[in-house]
């Protein structure tokens, strides 16, 4: 790509900005520019991995280096501009002048490369349709091309059904999971009404001496539900007959468990993800408590789960990777600067109203995060007067137990640069997200706003201004890694900052998040101890003769 600018037919000026931009993205993508091959498809991948801000770019100037890439990589092999404009062909154009704005944004680029082809209405077909999703996937530079794909399939289709005149074709969404989950209604009705007694049970206190001792969540109990449903499903899948898991004793017989656990096995190339380890113990409880299995297979069962290791306690693989990001002191930095940094941006920049309120958003709630790590469900809820109360000059997050998933009282005192940010946005962008008066820090569309909503958008913010990955959840691990790097062996702190009843909950998870700082202050001290040795051993020489 290089030699074809320098060779192109451009003028100085502009194989500068070519060269430079392929050179830049090639330094970013951490590789030299003849190691990156010239696929569109495969450089939008490397490229979806770069936060511009967290290299000092600003988003102008990251879009306008993208779109040099494109340019340049357009003189290797065709490229679908990020932007066309091409004008619509007569008819298409009588079809889109009946759309809202919201589906013209999303229809016309499709339009566009059709009309540029010369295909109207009366001659396109599936065929044309699918070589623009498969151009928008494979030539062109810009991100989330599914999503795009996605997007317009919703748009094409309702048009279909209201518009009489528009091309009688429908997209198809193909599933983006293989689903063997099946129905309730697959099932005897005797096994579903013996799954809802189950869950029933969970919903409230029981007296047994082996019931639950508190009620279970709503999430908890849908989640139960939903892997019954699966376990039924994986065994019909194995060949037994749906009609004879007529109750979950039926379902939890130690053969059947086991071929319930060997299909999610073989699902994962025989590796005992967490999932494949939470269905098992789940199993052992349904087996233990409500199946009543007899010992000698209750304790094969245990010795199963043993194997895929054990209850699932401490880090998983992949918050274990994530997590090693913060090894870096220069990550920690960007990351703590991310609310302060998001604020700057807004302050300095104009925008929509609504759109710059949701930024400011994602720096109170990544603001709160950093200083007190609570779980999402209790983020989302916050209220202004009920949950950030003011004592004196002071302002505090204060949850009560009956709020929080384990029943331990939240009481932090806020910094005052986080209750600075907060005062900020309640000031200056709050009010352009309410529709009505309300109690909520976070307002959605009715109530709170909706908790997949927010953590897309705290993860979205916080890989734009870090490069980091880091959801909501791991919030919690990092702030725990980060004090533990500082002071290892601490437990006791993040046990009451994260609300952990016992200090086996904290250790079973962070043990090892601290151990390479503890191996390094290890190092330091045996070295300092060994330099001191030797200078207390070293022999006292005489000093050398001097020729006169």
């Amino acid at each position: 790509v290089i030699l074809l600018i320098q060779n192109s037919y451009f003028d100085t000026r502009k194989k500068q900005d070519l060269l430079s931009a392929v050179r830049t993205a090639a330094r970013l993508i951490g590789a030299l520019p003849e190691a990156i091959p010239a696929e569109p498809a495969l450089l939008r991948r490397k490229l979806a991995n770069i936060a511009p801000a967290a290299h000092g770019l600003s988003a102008g100037r990251w879009a306008n280096i993208r779109s040099l890439v494109g340019r340049a990589i357009g003189l290797v092999r065709p490229m679908l501009p990020g932007r066309s404009l091409a004008p619509l062909l007569p008819a298409w154009r009588t079809l889109v002048d009946r759309l809202s704005e919201n589906r013209k944004i999303r229809v016309q680029p499709l339009l566009r490369f059709l009309s540029a082809r010369g295909i109207g209405p009366g001659k396109v077909s599936l065929e044309d349709l699918e070589a623009y999703r498969l151009a928008i996937l494979e030539d062109r530079l810009r991100d989330n091309p599914e999503t795009s794909w996605d997007g317009l399939l919703w748009c094409w289709n309702l048009c279909v059904r209201e518009i009489p005149e528009w091309p009688a074709i429908t997209i198809e969404r193909a599933s983006r999971r293989d689903s063997y989950i099946m129905p309730w209604e697959t099932f005897p009705d005797s096994f579903h009404e013996d799954c809802r007694r189950y869950l029933r049970r969970g919903s409230a206190v029981d007296l047994d001496d082996d019931g639950p001792v508190r009620p279970m969540r709503a999430s908890t109990l849908k989640t139960w539900d939903y892997r019954l449903r699966v376990a039924a499903s994986i065994l019909v899948h194995q060949g037994t007959d749906a009609q004879s898991i007529r109750s979950i004793a039926d379902l939890v017989s130690l053969a059947r468990i086991r071929l319930i656990l060997g299909f999610m096995l073989a699902r994962h190339d025989q590796k005992p993800t967490a999932g494949v380890t939470l269905m098992a113990t789940f199993l052992k409880a349904l087996a233990t408590h409500w199946a009543k299995l007899d010992e000698p297979d209750l304790k094969t069962l245990k010795a199963i789960i043993g194997r895929l290791g054990g209850s699932s306690r401490g880090l998983t693989v992949k918050n274990r990777t994530r997590l090693r990001a913060f090894d870096d002191p220069a990550a920690i930095e960007r990351f703590f600067a991310i609310p302060e940094q998001i604020r700057r941006d807004l302050d300095a920049n104009k925008g929509a109203p609504r759109s710059r309120a949701i930024k400011a958003q994602m720096a109170v709630a990544i603001a709160i995060l950093q200083v007190a790590p609570i779980r999402l469900k209790n983020l989302v809820n916050l209220e202004l007067e009920k949950h950030l109360i003011g004592r004196g000059n002071r302002l505090y997050l204060s949850i009560e137990e009956v709020e929080v998933k384990n029943t331990v009282l939240i009481d932090i005192e806020l910094p005052p640069q986080t209750v600075e940010v907060i005062a900020w946005y309640l000031r200056e962008h709050r009010p352009c997200l309410l529709r009505e008066p309300g109690p909520y820090l976070f307002p959605g569309e009715a109530g709170a706003k909706s908790p997949n909503g927010l953590t897309t958008q705290i993860k979205q913010a916080v890989f734009q201004y870090s490069g980091l990955v880091v959801n909501t959840h791991l919030f919690r691990h990092a702030s725990a890694k980060v004090f533990l790097d500082a002071r290892p062996g601490e437990y006791e702190v993040m046990r009451q900052v994260l609300g952990h009843k016992s200090i086996n909950t904290t250790t079973s998870f962070y043990a090892g998040a601290e151990t390479r700082t503890a191996s390094e202050h290890f190092v330091r001290v045996v070295a300092g101890r060994r330099e001191a040795n030797q200078a207390a051993n070293m022999p006292i020489l005489p000093p050398k003769k001097t020729k006169s």
